[in-house]
């Protein structure tokens, strides 16, 4: 190959290599150039714009924002360790049902009582789940109303605690403490406990008799350990009694504050604050079937709670003032008895002889409408309100007797401590030979006699019938009468033969309602409304 060949050929060569050079430097500049231009690229609209509806929630977006702020810090969560007695274990999700004897559905003192009948499952709360074997471990949680350390929180969170290093509480800054139990309340299943601490963050206190239906409220605590969980909601009911406090005297007070903001097990003892971030309840319990949320819960009202922590923060205990009545919802049919236009207030069912009601005039038989100017519907708001106050305290009742309204000023008394009453049947007796008249009243659906000696002996009385049959479809039959009662009263008046009952039965109108003084086997005696039917 001469020289000029050879040549030729290697400027083809590099000029091959240059090409190939200038063709990959060019890719990777468009490379470069496509992928700046990627990062580039912008996403979403840049011309949206909320229409002002939209905007007009903002406000209601920090209240709950700043609502959030103030509660948070002041709410704890509480560890707690117990050991059951030998042979026992003991179930966090113990189920409540209502309770009671023979008293009619809805009556009570003003103090308690429960009745009896069936209801929808509602269970306590206080995680986690499952029986175990000493030691136990649960949880729950707390809110902190002074600097130096008082928590308020559940009687059922901290009741079963070891005395000794059984409660341990951890701030919202993760600060532990060892705590101690200050007191507790079985009657309401409020607790006081306490740390040793300065300087904390305390929850403003609201006023929980203004709480409306309808309003937001959050409800802030430790669901299954999930510390400072906030939940949103709002007032579903007032005055709610779900009979599911349970006290050894059978005397229990309540009337919550009813949420659908989500509680679960843990936020035991927690708080339900308004929107202005104050406390107006302690988160209590919940109904469900299956131990978790289900869409309804419950909080001690703060009015009542912050009652009960002011006595056990003084005194270690509770003074609860007492008026001494036994009471009863009225209805439709008793109001109509008594001659009120609306079914309202509750009615006097008895009179305790040592009890500031009697002392003050009050009677059985009288209505209750309204206490201080709050106006009464349900037996429990009485409760509630009453167990705020303390013994010697004063207060003004507004009453319907005899069909006119009047007022009683009553001097609350010490509540006497509770007695263990036994309800044995009394002995049998032989009765005289049937000879007494009997008579049928179709349109109360019973039947009577005139008692003898002997009944008169055994019910204590020396007036009234007996009731020695009825018709348990019947009108009185409905009302809770039954056989063996005796009715000493029609409308006040005695009643000393069946003569006597059969005439001022007579006395009535179809469709009208009369009120029965009964006395049963237990010489326990109350009033009865009873609508007259067609015969």
């Amino acid at each position: 190959m001469n020289r000029n060949a050879i040549l030729t050929a290697i400027g083809l060569i590099f000029l091959g290599i240059l090409i190939g050079v200038v063709a990959i430097t060019g890719l990777q500049l468009t490379g470069a150039s496509s992928a700046q231009q990627a990062k580039n690229v912008v996403l979403g609209s840049q011309t949206y714009a909320p229409k002002e509806a939209m905007t007009g929630f903002k406000a209601t977006n920090s209240a709950f924002i700043e609502a959030s702020k103030v509660v948070t810090p002041t709410v704890v969560s509480i560890q707690v360790k117990s050991t059951p007695r030998a042979g026992t274990s003991r179930d966090p999700f113990h189920s409540f049902t209502p309770r009671g004897g023979d008293k009619k559905k809805d009556e009570k003192d003003d103090g308690g009582g429960e009745e009896e009948g069936d209801a929808d499952l509602f269970r306590r709360f206080f995680g986690p789940r499952g029986m175990e074997r000493a030691p136990m471990m649960g949880s729950g949680s707390g809110v902190i109303i002074s600097p130096d350390g008082y928590i308020l929180t559940n009687n059922h969170v901290v009741k079963d605690a070891d005395e000794k290093d059984g409660l341990r509480v951890t701030l919202s800054d993760k600060r532990e403490y060892t705590a101690k139990v200050v007191g507790t309340d079985p009657l309401t299943d409020i607790s006081v406990i306490k740390i040793d601490a300065q300087n904390l963050p305390v929850v403003p206190i609201g006023d929980s008799d203004g709480v409306q239906v309808g309003e937001w409220v959050l409800a802030v605590g430790n669901p299954f350990r999930l510390t400072s969980t906030v939940t949103a909601g709002i007032v579903s009911a007032i005055g709610r009694n779900i009979n599911i406090i349970q006290s050894s005297s059978g005397y229990a007070i309540e009337s919550f504050i009813q949420t659908d903001a989500a509680i679960n097990p843990g936020n035991s003892g927690g708080a339900l604050v308004n929107m202005e971030g104050r406390l107006i309840g302690i988160n209590t319990a919940i109904a469900t079937e299956t131990g978790s949320y289900a869409g309804y819960g419950f909080a001690v009202p703060i009015n009542l709670a912050k009652s009960v922590a002011e006595d056990l923060i003084k005194n270690g205990k509770v003074q609860r003032g007492y008026i001494g009545v036994s009471l009863e919802q009225v209805d439709a049919i008793t109001a109509k008895a008594n001659g009120l236009d609306v079914p309202g207030g509750v009615l006097i069912q008895s009179v305790m002889p040592d009890g500031g009601g009697r002392a003050a005039g009050l009677q059985q038989g009288d209505i209750v409408t309204s206490v201080d100017g709050r106006s009464v519907r349900e037996v429990n708001e009485l409760q509630a309100y009453i167990a705020r106050k303390h013994p010697n305290d004063k207060v003004v009742l507004k009453i319907w007797r005899d069909r006119r309204e009047m007022e009683v000023s009553v001097t609350l008394k010490p509540r006497p401590e509770a007695k263990e009453v036994s309800e044995a049947t009394p002995p049998e007796r032989k009765a005289e030979p049937a000879k007494t008249e009997t008579a049928s009243l179709d349109q109360l659906g019973l039947e009577v006699k005139n008692l003898t000696k002997e009944e008169k002996q055994q019910y204590d009385t020396d007036y009234g019938v007996r009731v020695s049959d009825i018709d348990r479809f019947g009108p009185a039959a409905s009302r809770n009468l039954g056989k063996d009662d005796v009715i000493l009263e029609v409308d006040r008046k005695k009643i000393q033969t069946i003569d006597d009952f059969k005439r001022a039965v007579a006395a009535v109108k179809v469709g009208d309602a009369v009120n029965f003084k009964i006395k049963n086997a237990r010489k326990d005696t109350r009033l009865v409304a009873v609508q007259i039917a067609a015969k």
